[in-house]
């Protein structure tokens, strides 16, 4: 098969044309530089909004959310408290329940499973909030699921 190479002939205008447009791109063709991962700030509380003090142990969450529907919500709640009343026993309120929207069945049900992990001890009293005290847990091996 023969090629007619003046078929690809280029005229000096064409070359010089082609010379210039290579000149005005970079010298390092290599890879597209990369756009770096920016940093965005965390959002914080303002003046006078309520907050989740923290640490929280991570181990900790962990174990309180294998206690069943709602029990982020309750965890996160316990640790709210503890923020605000500044004490450990905390007194769990209707209350602060109310925030996340907790049901106080839901709550005792919750606090019941995590006495189970050993996460917490729950004092409860007919007709009163309960008295929790937040724990380191004992063990890191669940109870049985039943």
């Amino acid at each position: 098969m023969d090629l007619d190479l003046d078929l690809f002939a280029a005229n000096e205008s064409q070359v010089a044309a082609l010379h210039a447009a290579q000149s005005k791109r970079p010298a390092n063709r290599k890879t597209p530089k990369r756009e770096t991962r920016r940093s965005v700030d965390l959002p914080r509380h303002g003046k006078g909004e309520r907050f989740i003090r923290g640490p929280i142990p991570l181990e900790w969450m962990k174990l309180a959310s294998k206690c069943g529907n709602r029990s982020e919500a309750v965890a996160m709640l316990l640790w709210y408290a503890a923020s605000l009343q500044r004490s450990n026993p905390v007194r769990l309120t209707k209350t602060i329940l109310d925030e996340l929207g907790v049901h106080t069945r839901t709550a005792k049900r919750v606090l019941l499973k995590m006495s189970d992990f050993g996460l917490v001890d729950a004092r409860f009293q007919r007709g009163r909030s309960p008295i929790v005290t937040i724990k380191s847990p004992e063990s890191k091996v669940f109870p049985n699921n039943d």
